[in-house]
């Protein structure tokens, strides 16, 4: 009766333990996990198409080619056609361009930019042709179980759906659970986005900006239930067996 009534509670806590699956012990590598009062930014929301604008720490290639009459010429380069040099904004706001010095160009978008060299260059070349072109807009893809990627944005207004197809996918994670953070890490903005429906793609307009964090998170499977309660099950049948043990020998 005594061993009945211990593999009843021992068929309890398992069920117990099963119950608890949202927990750390099945999760303990779940990560930015929200507390259930915490305020979403609606998913529906669509970020309107602005052009990137430059600043401190950017880090650009820079075509600077002259229109002799006939053809678009590298005027920095070799004598090569689209031979983009790098630059980088400093700190203060100001990039070391050639022939130029320094020239302030945080604050100006792209086409601001490539208009404003081209103003300056025009006193040195006939018909100044610039094209302006950031290399280190990334953002950052946490997929699954270990899955993480720097995703480079090298096109403006790349949506999330082109985002989550450069970085695999979202297999073994959850596709109605993906959370979009952005802006200063100190007081975010989160998106709660569900892309396991149509409906929930209807929804979606989110267009990547440099530094934004996705985070899919990571499907429950039997593996992870087996590697996380195996120990648990096998140190309560030993205590069990002990327990059993011990009263038989009472007898």
């Amino acid at each position: 009766m005594k061993l009945f009534r211990s593999n009843i509670l021992l068929l309890f806590f398992l069920a117990g333990i099963l119950s608890l699956s949202s927990c750390r012990v099945f999760y303990p590598d779940l990560m930015f996990k929200t507390d259930k009062f915490y305020q979403f930014t609606p998913s529906d929301t669509t970020i309107s198409s602005k052009e990137y604008v430059l600043k401190a720490n950017d880090v650009m290639e820079i075509q600077i080619l002259s229109n002799n009459g006939y053809q678009l010429v590298d005027v920095l380069g070799q004598g090569g056609y689209y031979n983009p040099v790098t630059y980088t904004i400093h700190n203060e706001g100001f990039a070391i361009l050639p022939m130029l010095d320094s020239l302030y160009l945080a604050g100006y978008t792209i086409t601001g930019a490539e208009n404003l060299l081209s103003e300056r260059y025009s006193y040195y070349f006939v018909n100044p042709f610039i094209r302006i072109k950031p290399i280190n807009r990334r953002c950052f893809i946490y997929s699954g179980r270990g899955n993480g990627k720097m995703v480079p944005l090298e096109n403006e207004n790349t949506s999330l759906i082109e985002v989550l197809a450069l970085a695999g996918g979202v297999g073994g994670s959850k596709a109605f659970r993906i959370k979009l953070i952005r802006g200063d890490l100190r007081n975010p903005q989160v998106f709660l986005i569900d892309l396991s429906t149509i409906e929930g793609l209807k929804k979606t307009n989110l267009q990547i900006v440099s530094n934004d964090i996705i985070y899919v998170e990571p499907a429950l499977t039997l593996t992870d239930v087996n590697t996380q309660i195996g120990p648990i099950i096998s140190l309560v049948t030993t205590a069990i067996l002990i327990y059993t043990a011990i009263i038989s020998l009472k007898k």
